[in-house]
């Protein structure tokens, strides 16, 4: 791979570090599409606030409660070129991920995003991508977001310490269901 791009809020990265992923791996995460890492230079509760999908072929992204598209993509970011040479994907990953597991990656470029929320706006208008507003969705995805609920306790059983309470945090009337699972295993 020639160029990858890591979105990031933060404009002042003189190098790209690794962070632990939900797969319990030291890596810096990257993807060949700009606009998948648009999505991605925000702060937010990742799956719990948003889904970023491909289904049948089309990039997706899914508000899972109302108002977060405006809270969480109304705001700057910043577009970093890496060197893909170092980059791989690998079996465990969603498609449109690769990473690297290098102590640092100096960036080529950055490019600065003045609003994601328009940028993205433009490229739904361009067909680029399909913007779920809530409460609309794919028929695969469950309005009350309960898909999260076997994604998260399969991420504390992989050694993700928290990802349990992190989800009852934001959906506390899943509290039953998950300790009916939990109690199952």
């Amino acid at each position: 791979m020639e160029i990858v791009y890591h979105g990031s809020k933060n404009g002042n990265l003189e190098t790209i570090k690794p962070n632990i992923s939900t797969h319990q791996q030291k890596c810096i995460y990257a993807t060949p599409s700009k606009l998948i890492a648009m999505l991605f230079m925000v702060e937010s509760r990742k799956d719990l606030d948003t889904m970023i999908a491909t289904i049948n072929g089309k990039l997706i992204l899914l508000e899972r409660r109302p108002g977060l598209l405006n809270n969480i993509y109304n705001t700057d970011g910043y577009i970093y070129e890496l060197d893909g040479s170092t980059f791989n994907h690998y079996d465990y990953l969603w498609g449109q991920e690769v990473i690297s597991f290098e102590e640092s990656i100096k960036p080529l470029n950055k490019t600065y995003c003045k609003n994601i929320l328009e940028e993205i706006t433009e490229e739904e208008k361009k067909g680029n991508l399909i913007i779920y507003r809530y409460p609309n969705r794919p028929k695969s995805i469950p309005l009350d977001n309960s898909d999260l609920i076997e994604k998260y306790i399969n991420f504390e059983n992989s050694g993700l310490t928290g990802a349990i309470d992190d989800l009852l945090e934001v959906y506390p009337e899943f509290s039953k269901m998950v300790k009916q699972k939990l109690n199952k295993k």
